[in-house]
């Protein structure tokens, strides 16, 4: 699974997890008399409340956690300090200041409304506990838990860990432990540790909501810190959302099983005269406290799970809803608080007023997002960018110029890395490598003519081409060892000439001499001291699978082993962006398994990558997206679907008893060959074909056609510019 199929699955988790909070709390009147008492009381929506409260939080601070792991280690400590603080510190304060009042208002009108001569007695009285951080508490709490991952980290690194050797010992439990099914019941201990114990925990409401106060509630952070925690050390688990794929209809089964045994326990409604009390004493309040706490690990691995399973591929109606839940769920409550206090005495049933409340905050707020928000610098602030009110034609960062000498296929939608967490700040990057109208020259023969390519974030991108194309020239522009004759080569946002922006750069040339005296291993330590954050050596000789000759000389490897340690020097700075030319000329069946493993977990970590092969099946199984380069210019550009759709023939099979000189004369036919009773036709027009072979022969068998394959649409779109 690569990055952009995690990603786009957990974006679409995160964007469910803060449209639900609207749904929530919509809901609240129909049961609660906050922010006001409706007329009509709803069992069904304090049920719904209940299941929604119960794991909402918590699924999304784990996704926060995973995200804010990825960008640390993508970006450094002063990228993701100044991101956050733009994407989380800006929106808390400014929305507090612009949501607050109305939102307070809101809820002081219902309660007048509901209760004109005051709260009616034994009913808990709403009072704040201190600064009033309404919805937005979730931010607030956002930013504790960057504090404490940071100085844990920072602490835990210089003072503890400094070799890596424990964190890849952590890493290793966590993955046996997530193996198990049994695993949120460890998860889940501290939550119900600080729950049980709390004699004041008003038990229906699950862990209670910290929105008074800026002094930290220890349920909360607890609960929520675990999720957050789980998540930060989720991402260096590469194979383990797999894990959760696989697992995501058993845990559900699990999950819904003990939110109903929750809810026979405590009740549908909640008893607010009596909040903190479970009728059956200490044991009932162990069971039920247990229930619910495991309840919300099997809930978040379900839900994870069934997002990986059935949202991993980009969708845009997906992609929009998850930019536009954050927006969303900022300033929802002025509009479903008021809401609900206008309709509170309107004598119409629940099932009209709460779908109508939510069907009206929804289009009032999407409207506002895609108008005033998507395309303006809010926009920027909250989803990393400012989208245009209109489409263009042709994405312009990704596909540069356009004329008639290149097919352009792909429109990509803006940044290739979906899902970032509620800052999406990956959609902000600019192309980790770029080319803009660029023209280089040797003497009279020109290398590159007015080539514009980008390799657009977490993407692999396939750079193909025949021997002389221009792709070593491509290659050498970003890694600075040409300049361009005219046009704009950059890297990480800056010139590939700029020591700073190297430093996010891993490389793997085809031809490449390392020092024949030193061992792997020391090859790797001397490459590792470039690099700001790099693995440790252990770490990269584990990653790369170099364990049985890394203390070798390299001067006395075989072929592929010298290129598995290049591999290894070319990752263990954690790169940014690599370049891969050839990376698996030479290796074994096993070594090359190997080593396209290690660059899908890559990708599952946001690297991009630049692939330059003349294995097409590498290319077919790895690459994003793909760009051909002939005679210096960049002819040709999409995934692989969209550039094997260029070549219309097709390739049909069968056997069958017609003549092959007889099929040679048939219109579309392009070409056909007979292997031993397989007959094999390449035809532009198969299902014409295929309608005159079963006309012509009744016992026609083994029928199959297929579409051209990336060696095919290679072929014939070198062969054009010939």
């Amino acid at each position: 699974m690569n990055t952009p199929d995690r990603l786009h699955a957990l974006d679409a988790a995160r964007g469910f997890a803060l449209l639900l909070g609207i749904v929530l709390h919509a809901t609240m009147s129909f049961f609660m008399f906050v922010p006001a008492q409706d007329v009509s009381q709803s069992t069904t929506l304090a049920v719904t409340f209940y299941v929604i409260h119960l794991f909402r939080m918590s699924l999304f601070y784990l996704i926060a956690g995973f995200f804010a792991h990825l960008v640390f280690h993508r970006h450094g400590l002063r990228t993701f300090v100044r991101d956050r603080a733009k994407r989380i510190l800006v929106p808390m304060t400014a929305g507090w200041v612009i949501l607050a009042p109305p939102t307070i208002a809101a809820v002081a009108w219902g309660l007048s409304r509901s209760f004109p001569d005051g709260p009616p007695e034994g009913t808990a009285a709403v009072a704040s506990q201190g600064f009033p951080l309404i919805h937005l508490w979730f931010l607030y709490y956002l930013c504790l838990f960057y504090v404490l991952a940071l100085g844990l980290r920072a602490g835990f690194v210089t003072f503890i860990d400094r070799s890596g050797a424990l964190r890849t010992r952590i890493d290793a439990v966590v993955g046996a432990g997530l193996v198990s099914y049994l695993s949120p019941f460890i998860l889940a201990a501290p939550t119900f540790t600080i729950l049980y114990l709390d004699l004041a925990w008003p038990v229906w409401f699950g862990i209670p909501t910290p929105d008074a106060g800026f002094m930290p509630k220890l349920p909360a952070l607890v609960a929520f810190g675990t999720a957050f925690a789980l998540g930060w050390v989720l991402h260096r688990q590469a194979a383990l959302p797999g894990l959760l794929e696989r697992q995501w209809l058993a845990n559900l089964v699990f999950a819904v099983g003990l939110t109903v045994v929750c809810l026979a326990i405590v009740g549908p409604v909640p008893n607010l005269t009596t909040a903190t009390v479970i009728e059956g004493g200490a044991m009932m309040r162990l069971v039920y406290t247990a229930c619910y706490t495991l309840a919300i690990w099997y809930w978040i691995f379900g839900l994870i799970g069934a997002a990986l399973r059935f949202c991993a591929d980009e969708n845009a109606l997906r992609r929009y809803l998850a930019d536009a839940s954050y927006w969303l769920y900022l300033a929802h409550t002025p509009i479903v608080f008021g809401l609900q206090v206008l309709l509170m005495s309107v004598p119409l049933h629940w099932t009209v007023k709460f779908p109508l409340i939510v069907a009206i905050t929804l289009a009032v707020l999407l409207v506002s997002y895609h108008y005033l928000v998507r395309p303006t610098f809010a926009g920027e602030i909250l989803n990393g960018r400012k989208y245009p009110r209109r489409r263009p034609l042709v994405d312009s960062r990704a596909s540069g110029r356009q004329d008639g000498s290149r097919r352009s296929l792909a429109t990509h939608g803006p940044g290739a890395l979906p899902g970032a967490d509620c800052l999406r700040v990956d959609a902000a990057l600019a192309p980790v490598a770029l080319l803009t109208d660029v023209t280089k020259r040797y003497g009279k023969t020109t290398a590159l003519d007015g080539v514009s390519l980008a390799v657009q974030p977490g993407e692999l991108l396939a750079l193909l081409g025949p021997n002389g194309a221009g792709k070593t020239t491509a290659i050498g522009l970003w890694l600075g060892t040409i300049e361009p004759d005219d046009g704009l080569a950059s890297v990480m946002g800056g010139s590939p000439l700029d020591v700073n922006s190297r430093l996010g750069v891993g490389v793997m040339l085809q031809e490449v001499n390392l020092a024949p005296e030193l061992h792997a291993r020391e090859h790797i330590e001397l490459t590792a001291s470039y690099y700001r954050n790099p693995l440790t050596v252990e770490e990269t000789i584990a990653l790369t699978g170099i364990e049985s000759f890394a203390s070798k000389r390299y001067g006395k490897l075989s072929t592929g082993q010298k290129r598995q340690v290049q591999f290894a020097t070319a990752v263990c700075g954690r790169p940014h962006l690599l370049f891969l030319d050839e990376p698996t000329v030479g290796l074994d069946v096993e070594a090359r398994k190997t080593m396209w493993q290690n660059i899908r977990r890559l990708l599952n970590e946001g690297c991009s990558i630049v692939l330059t092969t003349h294995y097409l099946e590498e290319v077919e199984a790895l690459a994003d997206r793909v760009a051909v380069i002939a005679k210096g210019r960049l002819i040709a550009e999409g995934s692989v679907a969209e550039m094997r759709s260029l070549v219309t023939r097709k390739q049909i099979s069968c056997t069958c008893a017609i003549e092959i000189d007889d099929i040679k004369g048939w219109s579309d036919v392009i070409e056909v060959t007979r292997e031993d009773d397989f007959v094999h036709i390449t035809a532009f027009n198969a299902e014409g074909v295929v309608r005159r072979l079963l006309a012509a022969d009744q016992t026609l068998s083994h029928l199959e056609v297929r579409q051209a394959s990336l060696a095919d649409v290679f072929t014939e779109l070198t062969r054009e510019v010939a």
